[in-house]
């Protein structure tokens, strides 16, 4: 019996080897203990439901494969957890999903090489050593002392611990599912996947078509207009010298500040391109996230008589054909440049020949909307060698190896969209038709400024993942057709969310529909200022 016991011990220890590994080493990067522990109770639940599940459904051999299978299941979500709370110190969210859902293999492999440091391919090593010390015990247990097969017979004794491990799955379950789902990776993987194939399919049956019946009474000029949306990724403007930041990252458009409304207190409703995007691009905001099905930009534009063109420096498709492909899918061209290729990934003044192409056309009104490649990580495969200016220390209140290398790849990558921007600009500049060009990005970066940190990330949500550039530049013959234009100079210090583009846009654009609210419009004098809320009931300015 004592021999039984002990090894029944041993055999608990490497059941809950993975669950061990984890509070260890994720201990040390979590920053809420509180929330670490419940991932600790959650995840050992779990792993009693994995064991307890095989115990009562197998016998024999069965019964050691799938000991095997789910200790190595167990690791695999261990790792996971583990490397989610050092890269990020949180546990797996939603977001995490959506990012993997809509990545295409190039930014898979950006993504390892920035974020696949020499402290995670230690924990990788760690995990690995473990995985196949704990398979060769487990090995001993089984050959040597063969206690699996002294687990309970379908007899008196044995039903009724079976009906213990019943109650015992049962009981987690409820648990689990009562508190502590959102600390189960399967239950957000599931979630994530529901919500996104939701919001797929809203996309795919109303935002694909050029033309949405919920947009009624659209108006507007009847007169030759040219305007052009560009859509920065992963661009703060925290890092933009147009903004005050030390090192000149703007020195193009800075040349033509006097021509540009810049507006200093913009930010973006999420961290993230899906969720981001996804309310910019619609009639979907905070208070209404629901009526996304209602209209895009992009309707709305063709509502109004513009031909519309989307021209993207991103991949078309990812796992799945992305959100933001499917509203593009509304335009009368689109033109992908990354998929002309077979490259991984190719500058931005790729897109200049097709922009160019787009505005010699003769239709009379026309809107493009140009999908940059941006400041996207990693950032020194955003710009080429030629715009590396930046290579001294920079300022920071995280100094290393890794933060000076990442800051200067991202001043260099920001200083190259400038170029590409003022291009874009001089490119529509030169036809001295009635025009405008805005410019925003999808969401900003935290890059050492804030925390100790390179990406986005939701759970943290520093200032930098959502203060981006909302710059505009306007022709001379716009500036004469748009009544009141002069007032337009002093909202430049309004403080404003981007899930209210479209009435913006509408409101510049001087288009006119049913569901426009002048309120929400940065360029209108009736604008009133919201609560800008983030996250899950977050006030932005007042956190």
């Amino acid at each position: 019996m004592p021999i039984f016991k002990k090894s029944f011990i041993s055999l608990l220890l490497l059941a809950y080897m993975p669950v061990l590994i984890f509070l260890s080493i994720g201990f040390f990067y979590t920053t809420q203990t509180r929330y670490f522990i419940k991932e600790i109770v959650e995840f050992f639940l779990f792993s009693t439901v994995v064991y307890a599940f095989g115990i009562i459904l197998f016998r024999g051999v069965l019964r050691i494969s799938w000991c095997y299978f789910s200790i190595s299941f167990l690791f695999l979500i261990s790792f996971l957890k583990t490397a989610f709370y050092y890269l990020y110190q949180s546990k797996v969210t939603i977001s995490a999903f959506y990012i993997l859902f809509e990545t295409t293999g190039s930014e898979s492999s950006q993504f390892l090489a920035t974020f696949f440091d020499l402290k995670l391919f230690i924990i990788s090593i760690v995990f690995i050593l473990f995985l196949l010390l704990t398979f060769k015990q487990l090995n001993y247990v089984y050959e040597k002392e063969r206690i699996l097969f002294y687990l309970p017979k379908f007899n008196l004794l044995g039903t009724g611990v079976y009906l213990v491990l019943l109650i015992g799955i049962l009981s987690s379950i409820y648990l689990i599912n009562w508190k502590l789902k959102h600390n189960n990776i399967l239950y957000i993987a599931k979630d994530a996947y529901i919500t996104y194939n939701e919001a797929q399919a809203l996309f795919q049956t109303n935002l694909v078509n050029q033309r949405n019946e919920q947009l009624q009474n659209v108006t507007s000029l009847d007169e030759p207009q040219t305007y052009v949306i560009i859509i920065g990724e992963s661009t703060s403007s925290r890092n933009m010298g147009l903004y005050g930041y030390y090192r000149d990252t703007n020195p193009l458009l800075s040349e033509i500040k006097d021509e540009l409304l810049v507006f200093n207190d913009v930010i973006a409703p999420h961290t993230h391109t899906i969720p981001s995007l996804n309310k910019v691009l619609s009639l979907s905001n905070y208070e209404n996230p629901d009526v996304i099905h209602c209209g895009s930009v992009v309707q709305l534009a063709n509502a109004a008589g513009f031909s519309t063109f989307w021209i993207s420096n991103q991949q078309p498709i990812g796992i799945h054909e992305t959100l933001v492909t499917a509203i593009s899918k509304a335009t009368k061209e689109q033109f992908f440049t990354n998929a002309l290729t077979n490259k991984q990934t190719e500058y931005d003044e790729m897109l200049l020949p097709f922009i160019e192409q787009v505005l010699d056309k003769k239709d009379s009104k026309k809107i493009l909307f140009v999908h940059l490649y941006g400041t996207h990580i990693s950032y020194k495969f955003s710009y080429p060698p030629s715009f590396q200016k930046f290579t001294d220390n920079p300022i920071t209140k995280f100094p290393s190896a890794r933060s000076r290398e990442e800051i200067n790849h991202y001043d260099n990558a920001i200083l190259y969209n400038d170029f590409i921007v003022r291009s874009i600009i001089n490119q529509v500049k030169k036809r001295n038709e009635n025009a405008f060009v805005i410019y925003f990005s999808d969401h900003g970066d935290e890059v050492f400024q804030d925390m100790d940190f390179v990406g986005h990330n939701e759970y943290h949500a520093t200032k930098p993942m959502f203060e981006i550039p909302f710059i505009v530049w306007t022709s001379e013959k716009f500036r004469q057709s748009f009544s009141n234009f002069e007032k337009l100079k002093s909202y430049q210090n309004r403080k404003y969310m981007l899930d209210d583009f479209i009435h913006s846009f509408s409101d510049l654009s001087q288009i006119n529909f049913n569901q426009f609210q002048p309120e929400r419009s940065i360029f209108n004098a009736f604008f009133k200022e919201r609560k800008r809320m983030i996250r899950k009931e977050v006030d932005y300015d007042t956190r």
